[in-house]
């Protein structure tokens, strides 16, 4: 999604926010909630800790691992799902079965009256 001034009624991220470092997850939801429509949904998947592969590789921040040749990746909880989401309307956290334990993660944008 380039981040210009387009608005969106809904954002979907597939796979992406938990291969960002703290500073990249805040940019990324801060760019796609200022290109959100007021009463839009944006909505998120990222691994969970619950996968069996959390924990594994070198440990480079809390929850975040070097693993497969230098993919960094965070781990999210539903602490820190909160944490970086509530600002954004979050709704909903949904775990979701795939290749790995994931969430599945909505929220939406209040619309001002």
């Amino acid at each position: 999604m380039p981040f210009d001034q387009d608005i969106y009624e809904g954002i979907f991220c597939y796979g992406l926010i938990h291969l960002l470092d703290a500073e990249e997850r805040n940019a990324l939801i801060q760019h796609c909630f200022d290109q959100l429509a007021e009463g839009g949904y944006m909505i998120f998947t990222s691994v969970s800790k619950q996968a069996s592969i959390y924990g594994k590789g070198e440990a480079i921040g809390t929850d975040r691992f070097a693993m497969f040749g230098g993919v960094h990746m965070f781990f999210y909880d539903v602490d820190s799902i909160h944490a970086e989401f509530d600002p954004y309307g979050l709704m909903e956290i949904r775990e979701v079965e795939e290749n790995f334990p994931f969430y599945f993660i909505i929220c939406q944008k209040r619309i001002n009256i």
